[in-house]
């Protein structure tokens, strides 16, 4: 597969040598491969090609819909691969298999698929009961423009700002962003049934913001903390 050290490597006579059309296909491949490995958060020990692999496979891998799953809908997230993890075994089993995470936001369903990457088959699929498994960059991206479509929240934040000195904010890109799955302790919250991106945002100082954005992924709102508690 050609990459990026295929360009590097090459020498400015070789490059010039190359056609426009080759230097754009090696370009989309690079980029193809960056975008499908980005949104997932994917383990040490899996090569790149193990890893495309087994997002592939698994998202060819119908979900089965539970008899007693209320009506579904159709949602902008659709089905997101969450993390694609080395299955760790015993020394005796050579077999490298893949855990890929995923959550669909069509059927409010978390599930584990378990492959064999040396067969390229599916051993198992199986539903997980939990909705709090770890965030991944397409959903954190959609966390952070919800937040920043919030006039309210961002309001909020530019007067920490003010009271700081400091000019006021139009987005989100000049400042640090952790996002992390909540998990509330009320399991009569919102959030112990539906994925939510807590979102705590730091200066350049690393001074915490008051507000703390609480976006629901499900139904794509956002609150604070503070108002959720």
């Amino acid at each position: 597969m050609t990459n990026s050290r295929t360009i590097s490597s090459c020498s400015l006579t070789c490059v010039q040598r190359l056609s426009h059309t080759a230097l754009w296909l090696i370009l989309v491949n690079i980029m193809g491969v960056i975008s499908i490995i980005a949104h997932a958060n994917s383990a040490v020990g899996l090569e790149l090609d193990e890893q495309l692999l087994a997002d592939k496979l698994a998202g060819d891998k119908a979900w089965q819909q539970q008899r007693n799953t209320l009506k579904t809908s159709s949602h902008k997230l659709g089905i997101q691969t969450l993390s694609i993890e080395l299955d760790e075994r015993k020394k005796d089993d050579l077999t490298r298999r893949a855990r890929v995470y995923q959550f669909n936001y069509h059927l409010k369903q978390s599930r584990l698929v378990l492959i064999d990457l040396d067969s390229a088959i599916i051993e198992k699929s199986q539903l997980i009961d939990t909705v709090h498994l770890p965030l991944n960059e397409t959903e954190i991206a959609t966390a952070r423009i919800l937040v920043e479509q919030q006039t309210s929240i961002m309001e909020k934040l530019n007067q920490d700002r003010s009271k700081r000195g400091m000019p006021q904010l139009i987005d989100l890109g000049t400042i640090d962003l952790k996002a992390s799955i909540f998990e509330p302790d009320n399991l009569q919250h919102i959030c112990a049934r539906q994925r939510c991106a807590l979102i705590s945002l730091f200066d350049q100082n690393r001074t915490v913001f008051s507000v703390e954005p609480l976006v629901n992924l499900q139904s794509l709102n956002v609150t604070t903390l503070q108002q959720s508690l």
